[in-house]
């Protein structure tokens, strides 16, 4: 059984303990939050990022991101400095994934999630319980997808976007990068990068 670490200490961190199956042991989350260090989860250690370089065979899943601080994913990562071949990629057991998908590295996809055939799922992504993804789609490189998502065949979703829970998102449509899609939306039409949509159907949000 590998030994992951995993960052950060969060609600998504916390869940993706329900993945791991008989591949990964957790043997401790990393927090930023030097109030937290020290403590523990159902006996999982909180540490600081010393324990990346103390335990260098573990492997690690960076999981970071909420609505309000997806586009800062990538940064956050990256400055991580964790070479990409320690990053992990954690699927729960009880998910579907189809046997001819591309699936990157440090990718979380929770329980119930079913992805079906030639999806191409990229590094650094999030997809929640519950979500199905078709065919032929693409998820780009630092997305969030969050729990019951409906994406048809044939959706590019570009880098570090996010799509809330419960949206539809209709086949052939492309979502831009850095865009946000809110909760409950249904998405008719492409979307083009750096924007913010909800609604049914969705319409553009201005940026707080």
């Amino acid at each position: 059984m590998q030994e992951l670490i995993v960052f950060p200490y969060s609600g998504t961190g916390i869940e993706a303990l329900d993945c791991l199956g008989k591949d990964f042991k957790c043997i401790g989350f990393v927090s930023d939050d030097e109030s937290l260090i020290g403590s523990f989860y159902n006996e999982i250690g909180i540490f600081s990022r010393d324990i990346f370089i103390q335990k260098p065979n573990a492997k690690v899943l960076a999981v970071p991101g909420s609505p309000s601080s997806f586009l800062k994913r990538k940064a956050i990562i990256e400055n991580l400095n964790i070479d990409d071949s320690r990053f992990a990629s954690v699927i729960h057991p009880n998910a579907f994934i189809s046997s001819n998908i591309n699936i990157g590295f440090n990718t979380l996809i929770m329980a119930g999630v079913v992805i079906t055939s030639n999806a191409k799922i990229g590094n650094h992504v999030c997809v929640l319980p519950n979500s199905v993804i078709h065919h032929d789609s693409v998820v780009g490189n630092y997305t969030l997808i969050a729990a019951g998502n409906v994406i048809s065949g044939d959706v590019n979703i570009g880098e570090n976007c996010y799509i809330g829970a419960g949206c539809s998102i209709i086949n052939g449509c492309t979502i831009g990068s850095k865009s946000l899609i809110g909760i409950g939306s249904n998405v008719i039409r492409n979307i083009p990068e750096n924007k913010k949509f909800a609604g049914n159907p969705a319409k553009e949000l201005t940026r707080e």
